[in-house]
């Protein structure tokens, strides 16, 4: 509550200098449909020069688009100056930006009615029936679908990702508009495309998203996909999925390991995904397989699958400097730098499997005999 008090202080406080002003965006959608917004948009009358006389602390965050940041008890409002747009050229960003319009053009450039309704204390401002559809449970465009998806060709994916989160069905028209536009998906950057699609897998109304997707027949504009991966998400259980976690599963439906790259996801992103894709199906993990994995990887396992590995603490190490030998004795006994790093992985391998015991003598032992084995070998690579 404390959020939406600041939001109407700063209402207040611009009406007192003779503008206007409203909470716009997903956080109206929200309060409507009585969920709790993540975060408070609001729009303005006034030009930022404006807004930041009477704010303490405001950060001019996208001035040339008439957006400034006002930080309340830590809190950060981004508010933006009514604004009507040109064309846009890249079906990314408009070739040109008016301010200080009308709220209503202000409104009829926003994408969904469900999302281009504007809330103050005294009222709100529904001009598009974003309520009508709010109860309906429709993801409609403001105005023709067509000129919206030219203006940001990523709305098409938005749709879906609304679809999935909200758990409503897509217009009819809207969805025609995307079979006939999909190919401008093209033009829009990759990573934008992968966290819109990141949001709708993991949203309750995913599969009925996702197929319509393929109805659609837009999945072929995205890096790597194509209709079996999808078919495959639709019949996965994507139990307890974070973003964190979700790409594991659009490999373990087919996607190519390499797609992650082209996805531009983070490091940690394909890490996971990698990691765990190809052990997802498995009904039961070798002590190497739960070596191999960390405490919180296993876990994030346990809770995709709905499985209950055993934990890591029944292994006999836990990581490699848990052996009770080290690379200075391998120094000692006369290996060298490439030798040291295998010698040492065979013991990780023969201890985590229980063929040898962690204890120091025995392990020496086993390297005197590798190095007869391998020693020579590895010396000549």
């Amino acid at each position: 509550m404390k959020m939406l008090e600041y939001a109407n202080h700063i209402i207040q406080t611009i009406e007192g200098a003779g503008g206007e002003a409203y909470i716009v965006g997903g956080a109206v959608r929200d309060m409507l449909l009585k969920r709790d917004p993540g975060d408070y948009d609001l729009a303005t009358s006034l030009l930022p020069e404006e807004v930041m006389q009477l704010f303490p602390i405001v950060i001019p965050t996208g001035l040339e688009h008439g957006t400034v940041t006002v930080v309340l008890d830590h809190m950060p409002f981004e508010i933006t100056t009514f604004r009507s747009e040109t064309t846009y050229s890249d079906r990314r960003r408009p070739d040109a930006v008016t301010l200080g319009v009308s709220l209503e053009e202000d409104l009829t450039r926003r994408d969904f009615t469900i999302n281009a309704m504007a809330l103050k204390p005294t009222g709100l401002v529904d001009l598009f029936g974003g309520q009508d559809d709010l109860a309906s449970k429709i993801v409609r465009t403001v105005g023709r679908a067509e000129d919206r998806f030219n203006e940001d060709a990523l709305r098409m994916i938005r749709a879906f990702r609304f679809m999935s989160q909200l758990e409503f069905t897509l217009d009819p028209q809207t969805e025609q508009a995307i079979t006939n536009q999909k190919h401008h998906l093209q033009s829009v950057a990759v990573e934008r495309i992968a966290m819109e699609f990141e949001k709708l897998l993991l949203g309750p109304g995913r599969k009925t998203a996702l197929q319509v997707m393929l109805r659609t027949g837009i999945y072929a504009d995205m890096p790597g996909l194509d209709d079996t991966i999808l078919n495959q998400l639709i019949s996965l259980d994507l139990n307890g999925v974070s973003s964190d976690n979700v790409w594991t599963l659009v490999l373990v439906a087919g996607l190519r390991p390499e797609a992650l790259r082209v996805f531009k996801r983070s490091k940690k992103q394909e890490g996971r995904a990698k990691t765990l894709a190809p052990l997802v199906q498995e009904q039961t993990l070798s002590d190497w397989q739960r070596y191999r994995l960390s405490d919180e990887e296993l876990e994030h396992l346990n809770h995709m699958t709905g499985r209950r590995h055993e934990g890591r603490t029944s292994l006999p190490i836990r990581r490699l400097q848990d052996l009770t030998v080290n690379g200075r004795d391998m120094i000692e006994l006369g290996l060298q730098k490439k030798q040291i790093k295998e010698a040492l992985h065979h013991l990780e391998r023969q201890v985590v499997d229980g063929r040898l015991e962690n204890q120091r003598e025995i392990l020496l032992k086993e390297v005197m005999s590798w190095k007869n084995q391998h020693g020579t070998e590895s010396s000549m690579h």
